[in-house]
């Protein structure tokens, strides 16, 4: 499965706008708006334009911002007219039904090697993902993984990244700012920007619209740690981008100091935010005592102003009892901390969580958790299941459910969300969760939230 290559890959590489404070449960709840609300329902959106399900697997579910496309990874080989074997990328028109592969020329010829990573614009016009595939663009270098930006409106298939130089390198894991202007990845390559490199894999942001990179996993002077960062986030206007890397990157951290008990595990390490605009490079995942938490699953709120990770730490936040792994924001402005995995009485999580994302009002966070008290009457039967809590009343739903609120049979996994946090999309193993679900492999669902 390529989730697990994806975090082989990872573990290898590793060895906007002004609002008020995070909403708490505290806070008074907000009064009813007059906005219409839709009616809470689970779909299926890995399946063909005409219903029929996929013939393989299905998983790493992500949404655009306004909520209208989905994307998912399959090796189902039904989903539209044309594909080929191996690791594809699809776009669902969550409006229309409409299904189309995304790695593909343009011309449309499907892509003739797997594809891993993909990530849209706000709007879903930009597609941007990493792909070995050879036929893509007759500039790509052979064998290596590279990064293609498809303009879902004109139909044309780009290389990101000019090959400079005829040298082996890869290029992945793109995240992409909202007008698909800047686009964060990894790269192991050393002729992205001018100068020597000394860090075997590093993280970078392109302008698409200047034509220029910049590394960006770098202290606050510009200067490289020589050490490894990888798994790139971005804001919503490109002024923030987050990573994790190997350490050596804050403010009087010696390289390497993320390699301390505990930090050298597969996808935990040191959480990193780089300021754009200001060139400040800051650990966002902290202890109280200020020292490194070690943190996995890490993402920025589309405002920039939340660092959202996992971690097992202990002392992250006051009165953590658990020697549970919980998800956390840290308000990059003020430097204070919230843990977000709570159950909906804000008693803690009894179980693992893990996966945050937050909605554009930074009001709704959701996650994945074992914990079978998050619901009144919940449980898991051991699996992850899938959440959305409210910050400010601090109510929990669980949103993997089929008609009428039966939980899900299986494990559910991956959570996105669109920006207002009225859909939420993720991958699940359960056959129940929708009628006809027959072909017993992991597929991507959608919740619609009220």
């Amino acid at each position: 499965m390529r989730c697990l290559a994806r975090t082989a890959m990872l573990a290898a590489a590793l060895s906007a706008c002004t609002v008020a404070a995070l909403p708490t449960a505290t806070a008074a709840t907000a009064a009813t708006s007059g906005a219409e609300h839709q009616r809470p329902r689970t779909e299926r959106v890995s399946v063909a334009a005409d219903g029929a399900e996929g013939n393989a697997e299905s998983y790493t579910a992500g949404i655009s911002a306004d909520g209208r496309f989905a994307t998912f990874r399959s090796v189902a080989t039904n989903l539209t007219p044309g594909t080929r074997g191996g690791v594809n990328l699809f776009i669902k028109d969550l409006r229309s039904g409409a299904v189309e592969q995304a790695n593909v020329a343009s011309d449309g010829t499907p892509a003739d090697d797997s594809s891993f990573d993909i990530a849209l614009s706000a709007d879903g016009r930009y597609a941007v993902f990493d792909s070995r595939a050879g036929n893509l663009s007759p500039d790509k270098r052979p064998g290596d993984t590279d990064l293609f930006v498809r303009d879902r409106t004109t139909g044309r298939t780009e290389l990101l990244l000019e090959n400079t130089q005829q040298q082996a390198g890869t290029s992945y894991e793109p995240a992409v700012s909202a007008d698909g202007r800047f686009v964060a990845f990894t790269s192991d390559r050393t002729d992205l920007v001018p100068g020597p490199s000394t860090d075997p894999v590093a993280v970078y942001v392109r302008d698409r619209w200047n034509g220029t990179t910049q590394r960006v996993s770098v202290r606050s002077d510009g200067s490289q740690a020589g050490t490894r960062s990888a798994a790139p986030v971005i804001s919503a206007d490109g002024s923030k981008v987050g990573f994790l890397s190997l350490g050596g990157l804050g403010e009087g951290e010696p390289a390497g100091s993320a390699a301390a008990a505990g930090l050298a595990k597969p996808r935990l390490s040191t959480f990193y935010v780089h300021d754009m605009r200001t060139g400040r490079t800051e650990s966002a995942a902290r202890q109280r005592d200020g020292s490194d938490a070690g943190a996995s699953d890490i993402r920025l709120s589309p405002d920039g102003r939340y660092a959202l990770f996992t971690t097992r730490s202990s002392d992250v936040v006051p009165g953590k009892t658990t020697q549970t792994s919980d998800v956390y924001a840290r308000d990059l402005r003020t430097g204070t901390t919230q843990r977000l995995s709570l159950a909906h009485d804000g008693s803690e999580a009894r179980g693992d969580s893990r996966g945050p994302v937050m909605s554009a009002d930074n009001r709704k966070v959701f996650f994945t958790s074992t914990a079978p008290n998050l619901v009144p009457g919940g449980t898991t039967g051991g699996h992850q299941a899938v959440y959305a809590r409210d910050l400010r009343t601090g109510s929990v739903e669980r949103l993997d459910v089929a008609a009428g609120g039966t939980p899900a049979d299986g494990e559910s996994t991956g959570v996105a969300t669109d920006g207002p946090g009225r859909t939420a999309v993720f991958t699940s193993s359960a056959g129940n969760l929708v009628p006809g679900d027959t072909n017993k492999a992991d597929d991507v669902f959608l919740r619609r939230l009220p």
